[in-house]
């Protein structure tokens, strides 16, 4: 497994447990309490903004055909690593299903998961083409 510079805290180990059992392949925080996520994954005491959550988006290995299907894993996900952050309302994001400007924010984000540098690499390239594409033809 690949992983981007993270303490081996007791919390990191459940977050890249859960991360593993349910498919992920890559996980980036993102959004304006980016920081607070590796914070509390480290055990420390962080206060958010009272308006915001923490959001988290990941990419999974093979994703749900299924609506419904993936909606289910995104729940489960949300349900079993919330607690880790805790104060803070965490938000799961399936970047797959986000729009270019989403999947932009997350690349440019904090990534604190991947299975291999491959992975990094090919959803990297997949996001800056479909970015690339939207601006391409949007004013």
């Amino acid at each position: 497994m690949f992983v981007n510079n993270q303490g081996g805290s007791r919390n990191w180990d459940i977050f890249f447990n859960i991360l593993q059992a349910n498919g992920v392949g890559l996980a980036y925080f993102l959004g304006s309490q980016k920081e607070l996520g590796p914070a509390r994954l480290r055990g420390e005491a962080v206060a958010g903004k009272a308006a915001s959550d923490l959001d988290l988006g990941v990419v999974l290995l093979e994703h749900p055909l299924d609506y419904w299907g993936g909606q289910k894993l995104r729940q489960h996900l949300e349900e079993s690593l919330a607690p880790l952050f805790a104060p803070l309302r965490l938000h799961l994001l399936l970047l797959e299903e986000e729009n270019a400007h989403v999947q932009y924010a997350a690349i440019q984000g904090l990534q604190v998961y991947a299975v291999n540098a491959e992975a990094v690499r090919r959803y990297r390239r997949q996001v800056l083409t479909l970015y690339g594409d939207w601006h391409s033809w949007w004013p």
